[in-house]
C-alpha cells in the first residue's frame, strides 16, 4: 500500500497536468483518484502532511482544479465561498475578510495570510492586502483555510483564521499564458515559464491586474504588477529553494481613519528555505514602500480644524526566520518543535518617532498521539514575546475520534491572539496643518495607543465529518463558541465647548474596550463529487454574537449588554457546481447569499463627525463560468468567460455614507463583472 507521503508526491506531480490528462484519458478513474487524494491531504492544520480526517482543526481545501474551474478572478472571491468566512469588499483594492464572527467595515485584521509559509500581512496595518498579494491566481496550487484560531502554531494574527496559500510546483519545462479582460477596465495578464536544468528547477512569472470602479468607468481604482523569480534544488532527501518577488501597486483603500489613495508604491520579498522530512528552515525579508494620500476632512461641524499633509510616506521592512524540527519519539507519536523571530522596522517621517523597531519571538511545541488507530490526541502550546505588548501563551487541545471507517467527530479548545499593528500603537502625526490652535498637538498625542494590549479569543468547537458512497459524498458540520476579549476599538470622545471642540479634554485613539463579545454558531457543508465530471457543494453558516458588557464608545451607540452584535450577517449561504467534460467542456454556477447587517460610519465621512447606523440589506447573487479546452498534442488551449453577479444585482458588501463633497465612505457598489479569458501552454 502506498504511504501518505508517496501519494502526496504523486499528486504534486500529477496535478499540474490533471486538466490535460482529463481531456485525453479514456478512463477518468485514475484522474479522479489523484484529484480526490490531493483534496484530502492537508499540510497547514498541524504543520505537517496528514489526512484531512486527522486534522485537529476545521479546515477547507481549495485545490488547483477548483481554482481553474471557477467564476473567481482573485483570492477573496474564492474565500467568499468557504463556510464560516465573511468577505467585505470595500474598494477594488481593499477587502476585509474574517471567519466566524467579529468582521466589520474597518477591521479585517484577525486573519493570518501565508504564502509558502511566509507571513504576508502588512505589519504597518496588520492586514493582508488581499487585492495586492504578491502572487497571481494562476500561480496558486492550493489554498488551505483553517476556520478558527491558529496562534498555537502560527503566533500573532492567527486570531480567527489562517489562510495558507501554496504555489504551483515547477514543471520540467513549461510555458503558460493567461489573458483576461472584461467590464469596468478589468484586465488580467499572466505569463509563467518553468525550466529544469539537472537538479535545478527555475521559475519566472510576471502578471498584471487592473480594475476600475463599478460606476466611475474612468477611475482606475486598482493596478497591480508582479514579478517573481524562483529557483529550486532538489535531491532525494531535501529541497532548497530561493525566491525573489516585487509588486508595484496603486489603488484606493480604507484605513481606520477613512479613505486613502496609494500612488504607485512597491512591495518586495526575498525567501531562502531548506526542507527535509525532519527539518524545515526559512529566512525571509520583505519591505513595503509607498505614499498615502489620506482623504480625511478635519471638520467639526462646518469648521475646518486643519488638514493632513498631501503625502504620507511610509517605508517598512521585516526580517523573519523560522526553524521547525519533526521527529517520532515512539510508535504512533509525532513531536514538532519550532521557533520564529521577526524584526520589523518602520520609517515614517510624518510620525513621532520617525523610526521605530519591533521584535517578535515565538517558540512552540506540538505533539500528536494516535491510540488504538481510532483516536488521535493533539496538543500544542506556543509562547510569544514582543517589545510592544505583554507576552502571550496560546494553547490548543484537540481530540479526533474515528468511530467508524467513514465517520469521525472532533472536539477542540484553543486560545489565540492578535498583536496590535504599528498603526494601532505607534501612529502620532506631527505634520497636521492648523486652522485652530491645538489640532496638531491633538493628533500628536492621539490615534496610536502605546499602552494597547493584545486582542484574544478563546474558542471551543465540535466537528463531524463523514464520507459516504465510496468517498464521493462528504458531510461536514461544525459548532463553535468563541469568547472575544480585549478587542481593539477606535474610540472618539470630542468634548464640545460652545460649538467648538475642547481638544485638551478630548481623546481619539485605539483602545481594548467596548467590544467584549461572545459568539455561538455553526456550519453545515455538503460535497458530492460525481465521478470525473460533476462536483456539487453547498454550505450554510449561522452565527449569533452578543455583547457581554455595555459598549463603552459611540461606535456601538444604542447597544447594551446582552444585545446582538448588529454589524455581522447572521446567515451565510453558498451553492456551487462545476461540470468538467473530458472532451473539453467546462461550466459551473455559484450562488452566494447573506442576511442583513448594520454598520456604524461617520455621518459626513469626517474623522470627528458623529457616528450613524447604516443598514445593509440582505444580498444574494449568481455567478458562473463557461469554457472549452482544446488538447493539441502536448499543449492545450482553453477559452471561456467568467461572470461575477450574472444577474447584475447592484449591492454592497457593506453600505456607505456620502460626504458633502460626494466622496463615499464604506463599501463599493458592485454589479455584474464579465471577464473573457484565454489560457494555455505555449
Amino acid at each position: 500500500m502506498l504511504s501518505r507521503k508517496t501519494i502526496s508526491v504523486m499528486c504534486g506531480i500529477i496535478l499540474p497536468f490533471a486538466s490535460t490528462v482529463f481531456a485525453q484519458s479514456e478512463d477518468g478513474l485514475d484522474d479522479e483518484f489523484a484529484l480526490l487524494q490531493e483534496e484530502d491531504i492537508i499540510f497547514t492544520a498541524a504543520k505537517h502532511e496528514q489526512d484531512i480526517t486527522d486534522s485537529p482543526s476545521a479546515i477547507t481545501v481549495i485545490t488547483r482544479e477548483q481554482i481553474e474551474n471557477t467564476h473567481c478572478t482573485d483570492v477573496i472571491c474564492l474565500l467568499r465561498m468557504v463556510p464560516e468566512v465573511d468577505v467585505r469588499r470595500l474598494r477594488p483594492a481593499y477587502a476585509a475578510v474574517g471567519a466566524r464572527a467579529l468582521t466589520d467595515t474597518f477591521y479585517g485584521d484577525k486573519v493570518l495570510a501565508l504564502i509558502d509559509g511566509r507571513e504576508v500581512n502588512v505589519d504597518f496595518f496588520g492586514v493582508p492586502l488581499w487585492q495586492a498579494l504578491p502572487i497571481h491566481l494562476e500561480d496558486i496550487e492550493r489554498i488551505e483555510v483553517i476556520r478558527g484560531p491558529g496562534s498555537a502554531l502560527y503566533g500573532p494574527n492567527a486570531h480567527s483564521m489562517v489562510v495558507s496559500i501554496a504555489t504551483r510546483k515547477i514543471k520540467n519545462r513549461s510555458a503558460e499564458i493567461f489573458l483576461s479582460g472584461g467590464e469596468h477596465d478589468r484586465t488580467s495578464l499572466s505569463l509563467r515559464l518553468d525550466q529544469q536544468i539537472g537538479d535545478f528547477r527555475l521559475h519566472l512569472s510576471s502578471n498584471l491586474d487592473t480594475q476600475a470602479h463599478w460606476q466611475q468607468q474612468d477611475q482606475r481604482e486598482r493596478g497591480v504588477a508582479r514579478l517573481r523569480l524562483r529557483a529550486e534544488y532538489e535531491t532525494s532527501g531535501s529541497t532548497t529553494w530561493a525566491e525573489l518577488g516585487l509588486v508595484r501597486v496603486e489603488g484606493n483603500i480604507l484605513t481606520s481613519l477613512g479613505p486613502a489613495h496609494i500612488p504607485p508604491g512597491f512591495m518586495g520579498h526575498a525567501n531562502l528555505a531548506y526542507e527535509t522530512e525532519l527539518v524545515q528552515a526559512r529566512l525571509s525579508y520583505s519591505f513595503f514602500d509607498t505614499d498615502f494620500n489620506a482623504d480625511v476632512p478635519l471638520y467639526y461641524g462646518n469648521l475646518q480644524l486643519g488638514e493632513f499633509p498631501p503625502n504620507l510616506h511610509v517605508f517598512s521592512s521585516s526580517l523573519n526566520t523560522d526553524v521547525q524540527l519533526n521527529w517520532s519519539p515512539f510508535s504512533d507519536n509525532l513531536l514538532i518543535a519550532g521557533a520564529n523571530y521577526r524584526w520589523f522596522t518602520t520609517i515614517f517621517k510624518e510620525n513621532d518617532p520617525e523610526e521605530s523597531h519591533e521584535h517578535r519571538l515565538g517558540i512552540f511545541l506540538h505533539d500528536e498521539q494516535r491510540l488504538f488507530e481510532d483516536l488521535i490526541i493533539t496538543g500544542s502550546l506556543r509562547f510569544d514575546y514582543n517589545n510592544i505588548t505583554e507576552y502571550a501563551l496560546s494553547p490548543r487541545l484537540a481530540v479526533v475520534w474515528k468511530f467508524s471507517d467513514q465517520q469521525l467527530v472532533r472536539a477542540a479548545f484553543g486560545r489565540a491572539f492578535r498583536k496590535p499593528c504599528f498603526f494601532n500603537t505607534s501612529t502620532h502625526f506631527t505634520s497636521v496643518s492648523e486652522n485652530i490652535d491645538g489640532i496638531q498637538q491633538f493628533f500628536h498625542d492621539n490615534i496610536g495607543n502605546d499602552d494597547l494590549g493584545n486582542e484574544s479569543i478563546t474558542a471551543f468547537e465540535i466537528g463531524y465529518r463523514a464520507h459516504f458512497l465510496d468517498n464521493s459524498f462528504i458531510v461536514e458540520a461544525d459548532v463553535f463558541y468563541n469568547l472575544y476579549r480585549d478587542t481593539i476599538n477606535f474610540k472618539i470622545n470630542i468634548v464640545d465647548n460652545l460649538g467648538l471642540p475642547n481638544l485638551p479634554e478630548s481623546t481619539m485613539q485605539f483602545t481594548n474596550a467596548g467590544r467584549e463579545v461572545d459568539s455561538l454558531g455553526g456550519s453545515l457543508s455538503l460535497t458530492y463529487r460525481i465521478k470525473e465530471t460533476l462536483r456539487i457543494n453547498a454550505n450554510y453558516t449561522f452565527r449569533h454574537s452578543w455583547f457581554i458588557s455595555d459598549p463603552l464608545d459611540d461606535q456601538t451607540e444604542g447597544a447594551s449588554k446582552g444585545e446582538r452584535v448588529a454589524w455581522e450577517p447572521a446567515h451565510l449561504f453558498n451553492f456551487s457546481f462545476h461540470y468538467l467534460h473530458k472532451q473539453g467542456l467546462r461550466l459551473g454556477l455559484a450562488i452566494h447569499a447573506k442576511s442583513s447587517s448594520v454598520d456604524n460610519l461617520q455621518e459626513d465621512g469626517g474623522i470627528l463627525d458623529p457616528m450613524i447606523k447604516v443598514y445593509n440589506p440582505p444580498t444574494w447573487f449568481v455567478s458562473g463560468f463557461f469554457g472549452w479546452r482544446f488538447v493539441l498534442e502536448s499543449n492545450w488551449l482553453e477559452a471561456g468567460v467568467r461572470a461575477f453577479n450574472v444577474l447584475n444585482i447592484a449591492f454592497r458588501d457593506t453600505q456607505a455614507t456620502r460626504r458633502p463633497d460626494g466622496v463615499e465612505l464604506g463599501g463599493e457598489l458592485i454589479g455584474r463583472r464579465l471577464f473573457f479569458y484565454l489560457r494555455g501552454t505555449i
